[in-house]
């Protein structure tokens, strides 16, 4: 291994900080605007779209900015340092609502305060992944620390959801916020001492119109963030579950059992997904996950949930199915950026995971809006017993529209993306080799335009 192992270690802890503050505001903040702030479920719904469309579509001008700007401390590095102190100040800021205000300015301050936060957290998410790919070379090292990396994320979101709002309701919620603030401040800044970029891009000569196009160059990024995108908007459980545990099974303490035991096999199952990978390959893991979410959705709505436990072993199926295409969507963007630099000539990775953000955030605005405007057609009334309707509702938005929108993204995964383990083993063993020979020559690669196989021939053992 290139890294050593305090280096990986605050690598994955900066994933727990930053993912403890994004599970507070992601999977809290509408339920703390519409049912504590006293805002309807349309107006926040119409927000949250706006905002995140917003963010979503500055995602991609922040890949270009990192792109281009090639800081001085690295090209990724001075943005998660950046993120590390100012997105848990904004955290704060977001739970802040003033009490006494009007309607109108609390709409404003809540408008102001949450697309600031998208805003920065692409800052900590973007260029947190992509620094992975410059800490290591090696493959598998490589989805070694994404994948522990996103499994920080299964783990923050179980010990916030578990306990969050349980909680919020003995202390508050601006209070809550500052504390899951400090703690992510904390986690966030060990990568700030303890992680090295040991590799750069600077050499490469690539061009603000390579960069702008990149993500219509790069076919393979493309088909596979139009799978993802389609993933996230369908994928309502995190927003609709404490609806759910609190009007259909009539218990706020399921908001915590529900998410504790999805996010805990999720948890488990990222310990032990780098051999799976390694054994049958991403993509047929990613398709196999993919239909199993599918049958788990459809078959709860059908069951029903009358029984509670029924309910909770279904969280667990919940859990073993949705993990892996969370986990590996870091891995499928690294192996679409080796795609581009030696199909292309273009190593643009600030923007491959930048639009990687973007489609994510797109995805989570139409999820968001999903919610919001389908309780504000059912009828959903805060903080009163709901009608039948109502509840049916928000048993679809849990278990059949995410089911369903994991079949439609294996199908257009199954169908679009080609890229395998081998072609990009290849691909790095072109590179180290060009690498080997230009420094034999002493001068640079950075104008040297690759000449490699195609996908659109076969050139390993599958056909691509």
């Amino acid at each position: 291994m290139e890294t050593t192992t305090k280096e990986r270690v605050s690598y994955y802890v900066y994933f727990l900080g930053s993912n403890a503050i994004l599970c507070l505001v992601a999977s809290f903040a509408m339920l703390f605007y519409t049912d504590y702030v006293g805002i309807s479920v349309s107006i926040i719904g119409t927000l949250f779209v706006l905002a995140r469309i917003w963010d979503a579509l500055s995602a991609p001008i922040f890949g270009v900015i990192i792109d281009r700007a090639q800081l001085k401390g690295g090209l990724f590095k001075p943005w998660t340092n950046l993120a590390s102190i100012i997105l848990p100040i904004l955290t704060v800021l977001v739970f802040l609502v003033p009490s006494d205000a009007s309607l109108t300015v609390k709409v404003i301050y809540i408008a102001a305060t949450y697309l600031v936060w998208e805003m920065c957290y692409t800052i900590s998410d973007a260029p947190g992944f992509g620094l992975a790919t410059l800490m290591t070379k090696n493959t598998h090292e490589r989805d070694l620390l994404m994948s522990r990396g996103r499994t920080m994320v299964f783990l923050a979101f179980m010990i916030i959801s578990s306990s969050a709002v349980a909680v919020a309701n003995q202390i508050s919620w601006p209070i809550l916020a500052v504390i899951v603030a400090i703690v992510g401040l904390i986690l966030m800044n060990f990568t700030r001492f303890n992680v090295k970029e040991r590799y750069s891009n600077k050499a490469e000569k690539v061009t603000l119109k390579q960069i702008m196009t990149y993500p219509l160059q790069n076919k393979q990024l493309l088909f596979y963030l139009m799978s993802f995108m389609t993933l996230s908007m369908t994928n309502l459980q995190g927003i609709v579950v404490s609806y759910f545990a609190l009007y259909n099974l009539k218990n706020p303490i399921y908001i915590s059992i529900l998410m504790f035991i999805s996010l805990g096999v999720q948890l488990l199952t990222a310990l032990i997904l780098p051999p799976i990978i390694k054994r049958f390959g991403k993509w047929k893991v990613n398709v196999f996950s993919l239909l199993g979410l599918f049958a788990t959705g459809l078959s709860l709505f059908a069951i029903g949930y009358s029984n509670p436990i029924v309910v909770c072993v279904f969280a667990v199926l919940f859990g073993l199915f949705s993990s892996a295409p969370q986990l590996m969507v870091p891995m499928f963007t690294a192996d679409c950026v080796e795609y581009g630099a030696f199909q292309k000539g273009v190593r643009a990775s600030g923007t491959a995971f930048a639009t990687q953000t973007f489609a994510g955030k797109l995805g989570g605005a139409a999820a968001s809006g999903i919610v919001a405007y389908a309780l504000a057609f059912a009828g959903y009334i805060p903080n009163v017993p709901q009608t039948g309707q109502v509840l049916t509702w928000i048993f679809a938005l849990y278990a059949v529209v995410p089911g369903v929108g994991a079949l439609i993204t294996a199908g257009l995964f199954a169908w679009l993306y080609k890229i395998r383990e081998k072609d990009v083993e290849g691909w790095l063993a072109i590179a180290k080799k060009n690498q080997e020979q230009a420094d034999a020559a002493g001068q640079g690669i950075a104008d040297k335009k690759l000449t490699v196989p195609s996908l659109t021939k076969p050139h390993n053992s599958h056909s691509v």
